[in-house]
């Protein structure tokens, strides 16, 4: 199966974090599409993950390696010799950044320098997408937010740990990425909203949260009233990654000794992906966590109740998050396809089919296949009927 020239039938992937959230639908896809998927997992997995319910462990070969370990990442590529990386294993919540700062910092810039370093090293890959966050921003006020949101070539900044160390790890890429040029592989960075969809354990995460907790209590408390955020459903954000990494034109950069590298701040190509358009909100391209709160409530018919000590900002974490994809949609032709009350109408059936695991894994499977089937340009489609 090919997208954009790049060939995933029998190609050999390495996805770190394979087992997390985003990690199990990216290696079901990448599975469905032909492709042999190595990752790293980990030792405890809840039987409701998306990697339990795909029985992934049976299809995904696994690699047992601390990504902060130098020597076991070396060891790790240079065992499998991957065409292409996604790297996605990170310390990926903030509650865990603010209680264990040094642990966050380690994982998620030494983890990543040392893939990064494992390829220039070993002359392995061709392609490396790096998977970041829309949290590389800091806390911007909302009359402080560019007009849209934050764009591809909007320069990071600083927050609390979870979101320095993504920027942080941003800037070493990219640092990396225009100082080595022609010794490591082409090298893309992708940044995410919120993520949400089938499959996801962790109740931290504020959609499961006002779902599961709209449909088991009709209650939702709400905690934070005014923290701005963008979402992004889990099919959209696969589909986005894919593309992505197909879009990685550079080829093996490798190869590219003798050519000028271009100025440094579009070298590293970078892509958003997030839902946009949020109507009714003002301004429309996010939503306020109190107006979140009201429409999920409405949609399963519950109500909201502020908890005794709710305050307008959560301490500790952004106020303002946005994306502006603009030209992530332009360039590969993505668009998010699930509208938020899409979305949280799906939520609504998963939490349905809780106890259920075969229903689960049935509404996994065809979800899946709905992200694979999507990127099938339509003559191939055609061509195979």
């Amino acid at each position: 199966m090919k997208i954009n020239g790049f060939e995933w039938q029998n190609a050999k992937i390495l996805v770190t974090g394979a087992s997390g959230f985003k990690g199990a639908w990216l290696s079901a896809a990448l599975l469905e599409m032909g492709a042999r998927v190595y990752g790293t997992v980990r030792n405890q997995l809840h039987p409701a993950s998306a990697f339990s319910l795909l029985r992934l462990d049976e299809r995904v070969i696994a690699v047992n390696a601390d990504i902060c370990d130098r020597q076991e990442v070396y060891d790790m590529v240079n065992t499998i010799e991957p065409d292409v990386i996604f790297h996605l294993a990170a310390k990926a919540l903030v509650p865990v950044g603010l209680r264990d700062p040094r642990r966050t910092f380690d994982v998620n810039i030494n983890g990543t320098l040392n893939i990064i370093e494992a390829c220039r090293r070993l002359k392995v890959g061709s392609r490396i997408l790096i998977c970041s966050t829309d949290h590389v921003f800091g806390s911007v006020p909302p009359e402080k937010l560019p007009e849209g949101g934050f764009d591809e070539e909007s320069r990071v900044s600083y927050g609390g740990p979870y979101d320095t160390s993504k920027a942080a790890m941003e800037l070493l890429v990219r640092s990396y990425h225009s100082t080595f040029w022609n010794e490591v592989p082409a090298i893309g960075i992708t940044r995410c909203a919120n993520v949400f969809g089938f499959g996801d354990t962790s109740l931290r995460r504020v959609v499961p949260l006002f779902v599961n907790s709209s449909k088991d209590v009709k209650r939702i408390e709400l905690r934070f009233r005014f923290n701005g955020r963008q979402f992004i459903y889990i099919t959209d954000a696969i589909s986005g990654y894919i593309r992505a990494m197909a879009s990685l034109d550079e080829g093996n950069s490798r190869a590219k000794a003798n050519a000028a590298p271009p100025e440094r701040s579009p070298f590293t190509a970078t892509y958003h992906f997030a839902i946009e358009d949020y109507a009714g909100e003002a301004p429309p391209f996010y939503i306020r966590m109190n107006a979140l709160a009201a429409l999920v409530a409405r949609l399963f018919g519950a109500k909201v109740e502020e908890t005794a000590d709710c305050v307008d900002w959560a301490p500790g974490e952004n106020r303002i998050q946005a994306l502006n994809c603009q030209a992530t949609r332009e360039a590969l032709l993505w668009r998010a396809q699930t509208s938020l009350l899409d979305g949280l109408e799906k939520m609504g059936k998963w939490n349905d089919a809780k106890g259920n695991p075969v229903l689960q894994q049935g509404l996994l499977q065809d979800e899946v296949h709905a992200v694979v089937s999507s990127l099938v340009p339509p003559e191939s489609q055609k061509g195979s009927a």
